[in-house]
């Protein structure tokens, strides 16, 4: 049985940050990035942190997410490693992302020591400011990406942090030798996981999957097909945001910021006379789309592209409902694995056999 350790410093919230002041008291890392609140009941924000007493102030576990631990971990890490061990907490879909940023060559992995935990979910943007807690309360509040999500609990990382099935604090699960000796260096006596935790995720597992097949199946009666397409992307005002807050949108160089969509009068009036209508300034399916083929083979299911738009489009359940496909089409799931290459980095001989001609 799997072991860890208890931690006993107040709410979920609080024996977290106490472990994670902890680690830098004892100068096992050099620094923290977690969730912190910039101002009270306005969400949690990434920060890196050096002092203890800012650490312990941390919400791990606040039902917010603003953007992509994934993302900070890139621009942290992507030209050069870092020098000293700094601890990183992210939930499972940013350690997935983490883990496609790596073999993308967007992350570097060196003295990076992360921690994850089991994830309940986060609230949409609106409906926690609207009530900010620190601990999710209304599962049935929670975001859509969060509510399908099947991968809630971390696959890759040193340690797992948990409050289900805990009657008091946290627990503390070792996932590498790393990861334990962290543990053992402070004091921390490791025991059984409680049983009742692989209750709890199984439940979890079991209520998600269903909304999951649900969502997906509506989705699929409402939007198939060009004309559903148009009616899903209809109210799209072609921001961008999505991509902007995607961790896996990454290119430095990217097409749809590039001058080959700045157009001259008569590349319109060519338009016009080829189409007989033009969106202005451009079409945002030809975007959304390019979106699709690009980044579908890559999702973690995050769900930040819809907390990004700013006219309400589920823009990450389509993302979900074609990466699903395109990612069990090549028997590939992002995030699983540093040892799966991506779709789009890899060639087989013998992928897609059934599509053959």
């Amino acid at each position: 049985m799997a072991k860890g350790a208890w931690i006993k410093k107040g709410d979920p919230n609080q024996s977290a940050g106490w472990f994670l002041a902890e680690l830098r008291r004892k100068d096992l890392v050099k620094g923290v990035m977690a969730q912190k609140e910039m101002y009270p009941g306005q969400g949690a924000w990434h920060y890196l942190l050096k002092e203890p007493e800012d650490i312990e102030n941390t919400k791990v576990f606040i039902p917010f997410m603003g953007s992509s631990g994934a993302t900070a971990i890139s621009k942290l890490t992507k030209d050069k490693p870092l020098k000293d061990p700094v601890a990183v907490v992210l939930r499972p879909c940013e350690v997935r992302g983490v883990v496609e940023l790596t073999k993308y060559k967007q992350i570097q992995l060196d003295n990076l020591v992360i921690i994850s935990f089991d994830c309940v979910g986060a609230y949409p943007r609106r409906v926690y400011l609207n009530n900010p807690v620190d601990l999710p309360e209304d599962e049935d509040k929670l975001r859509g990406s969060c509510r399908r999500c099947k991968r809630f609990t971390p696959h890759f990382g040193d340690i797992t942090l948990t409050y289900l099935g805990v009657s008091e604090g946290i627990f503390a699960i070792p996932m590498t030798e790393k990861g334990e000796e962290l543990l053992n260096a402070l004091g921390l006596e490791l025991e059984d996981v409680p049983e009742e935790r692989e209750k709890k995720l199984a439940e979890m597992e079991e209520k998600r999957l269903a909304a999951r097949e649900k969502e997906f199946k509506e989705f699929a009666e409402e939007y198939g097909g060009m004309e559903g397409q148009l009616k899903f992307f209809g109210k799209c005002i072609n921001c961008k945001n999505c991509m902007e807050n995607c961790p896996i949108c990454f290119c430095k160089e990217c097409f749809f910021k590039s001058p080959s969509l700045t157009w001259d009068s008569e590349v319109y009036m060519d338009m016009l006379e080829n189409k007989g209508a033009v969106r202005m300034p451009e079409d945002p399916i030809f975007f959304q789309w390019g979106r699709l083929a690009h980044i579908t083979p890559s999702c973690i299911g995050c769900g930040l592209c819809t907390e990004a738009c700013p006219v309400d489009i589920k823009v990450g359940l389509i993302f979900a409902y074609v990466a699903e496909n395109v990612q069990g089409a090549f028997d590939y799931e992002a995030g699983r694995s540093l040892d799966e290459a991506p779709i789009l980095m890899e060639f087989r001989e013998n992928e897609l056999e059934d599509l053959a001609l």
